[in-house]
């Protein structure tokens, strides 16, 4: 996944069918393509945590949405210039399927990456949960802007 700068969308009037559409497609995938039907097997063990990458003049900072997730199922790993985070988020197992009227949340493995295209320092990389929120702070190589050279007499 590369970076881009975010820009909101702006708001412009629907037309009505559109409008619709948009409404029936997100209630039948729901967010992040999620299948909310209990029957479907597909996508059973498929979700991603929602993610946010603020760049600063030293650092990234990453955060990413994982209520429900033990810290200790989470791994954040930098692997040629790509921040990697993955874990699972497991369900209970004395929960019967059966006695649910509507399941919606997703349980099982994700996988995240996401290549910074600045040079980072992987080895001061700190990742931190919080509240259902992981944040993961990326510093950058900080390259000199202007050094002196002297010149040498031979």
């Amino acid at each position: 996944m590369s970076l881009f700068k975010h820009q909101p969308l702006t708001t412009r009037p629907q037309l009505p069918v559109f409008s619709q559409l948009s409404h029936e497609i997100d209630r039948l995938f729901g967010n992040g393509y999620q299948m909310n039907n209990r029957h479907s097997d597909l996508l059973a063990d498929v979700w991603q945590p929602s993610t946010d990458i603020e760049q600063r003049d030293n650092q990234y900072i990453v955060r990413a949405d994982i209520p429900g997730v033990d810290p200790k199922n989470i791994n954040v790993s930098m692997d040629n210039g790509n921040l990697v985070i993955e874990g699972k988020r497991e369900s209970k197992a004395e929960e019967k399927q059966d006695n649910f009227y509507r399941l919606e949340r997703s349980y099982g493995s994700f996988y995240r990456s996401f290549n910074l295209p600045d040079a980072q320092d992987a080895k001061k990389i700190e990742a931190h949960c919080n509240n259902g929120v992981l944040e993961v702070i990326v510093p950058k190589v900080v390259a000199e802007k202007h050094k002196k050279i002297e010149v040498k007499v031979d």
